[in-house]
């Protein structure tokens, strides 16, 4: 039967690892240990945090073990790390330096979608597993598309306008854009851009979309003629969109990639919506483009910097409108997340197959666990011995291809 993972604090009274009947080569005994530790790692987001915690009081760790939840600042994680078996990196860098510090590590599992700041090479170097969960899963597309609707809607009405007039008592001004016969290109075609798509449709406007790959000629008809979105094979064709909205992933190519010559591409006034990421913003060319009206409206969720300073001259425009990363945040998407993380967690924890200090594999009991997150690093180290996948699961090759 399964048993918990050793820890460093107990390697004195652990039995010597050995090999289990029935595993694969390589495969070790599980040695005693008092805790599971699943570390999240910064104090943002804390509702993610107390939903995870709450999940994982549900479950009941194999063996003479117990699970230990620990939320921790940014400051705290390399200290709280050195013990961790499963770590959420948040808003945290998880790079080699930290990872070094986490011997007994085994998986790293983003509560959202966002793993710009986690060093993949360096997790798969180590055997570290490095997963994310997706948006169509959790409800968390849905919650942040109705965002960016919030958000574009709040661009065209002049949201900053509209509160000062109301302060100085004025009625009837100022005079803002109508949604209902305007161009929005979205710019990423994932889970959530398609949901935003879905929402703007309703309120008339005329849609287009543009990707980074070139778009299959099924799928570029199927948008075109029975969904109402004309797909954009480049992204100089947003100069007659009324208004863009960042939907797409941020990655080492495109960030800064809201800079001059993007706005230069965009219709003068346009309203520019980011619910992606804060690194896509080129910030000075961005605050100039505000400045000299090129740009007409910036709402974003997302920041360069987070949490951002409220006094900078860019969050502080009378053009822009800025809100605190919040568009995932919502009831449902956070319960399901966190009962996603804790359901990971007791699965690792009662994985027969790992081996003493780092992920060697995925085994069977981990099946349901790929299904619910998405391992985001391939060529994982296999067992000892044995060449190809680790096991016989179809859905297990195709993610991982350790």
């Amino acid at each position: 039967e399964p048993i918990s993972v050793a820890s460093p604090d107990r390697v004195g009274d652990a039995m010597p690892p050995k090999k289990k009947r029935g595993l694969p080569p390589g495969a070790l005994h599980h040695v005693e240990r008092k805790h599971f530790k699943v570390l999240f790692c910064g104090e943002e987001f804390p509702a993610g945090a107390e939903e995870t915690r709450k999940a994982l009081e549900k479950h009941d760790a194999v063996g003479n073990c117990e699970f230990r939840f620990v939320a921790c600042a940014r400051e705290q994680v390399a200290t709280e790390i050195v013990d961790a078996d499963v770590a959420v990196p948040l808003m945290t860098k998880i790079d080699e330096t930290l990872l070094a510090k986490a011997p007994i590590l085994k998986l790293v599992l983003q509560f959202g979608v966002g793993l710009e700041g986690v060093d993949e090479e360096a997790c798969t170097k180590r055997g570290i597993l490095l997963a994310r969960i997706p948006s169509e899963k959790t409800g968390n597309a849905d919650s942040t598309a109705e965002m960016a609707v919030f958000l574009l809607l709040a661009g065209l009405r002049r949201v900053n306008q509209l509160a000062k007039s109301l302060t100085d008592r004025r009625l009837g001004e100022p005079i803002t854009v109508q949604l209902k016969g305007k161009t929005v290109t979205i710019v990423g075609w994932g889970h959530i851009g398609k949901e935003v798509a879905r929402r703007l449709r309703a309120f008339g406007c005329k849609l287009q979309a543009v990707r980074k790959s070139e778009w299959p000629k099924e799928e570029w008809d199927f948008l075109l003629y029975d969904e109402g979105v004309r797909p954009l094979d480049e992204l100089k064709w947003i100069k007659n969109s009324d208004a863009v909205v960042l939907c797409c992933n941020q990655t080492k190519e495109n960030m800064g990639m809201i800079n001059d010559d993007f706005i230069g591409h965009m219709k003068p006034g346009a309203v520019l919506v980011n619910i992606a990421r804060g690194g896509l913003f080129n910030r000075e060319h961005v605050l100039r483009a505000l400045d000299d009206g090129r740009l007409g409206y910036l709402a974003s969720d997302v920041a360069w910097q987070e949490p951002v300073d409220p006094t900078d001259p860019l969050v502080a425009h009378e053009r822009a409108y800025f809100t605190p990363h919040v568009g995932g945040v919502t009831d449902m998407s956070y319960q399901t997340m966190g009962a996603i993380v804790a359901k990971a967690c007791a699965s690792l924890q009662a994985d027969p197959w790992m081996g003493e200090t780092c992920v060697v594999g995925i085994s069977p009991e981990l099946r349901y666990m790929v299904n619910e997150i998405m391992i985001v690093n391939a060529n994982l180290p296999a067992f000892p011995g044995v060449t190809g996948p680790c096991v016989d699961f179809e859905q297990c090759r195709k993610r991982c291809r350790c």
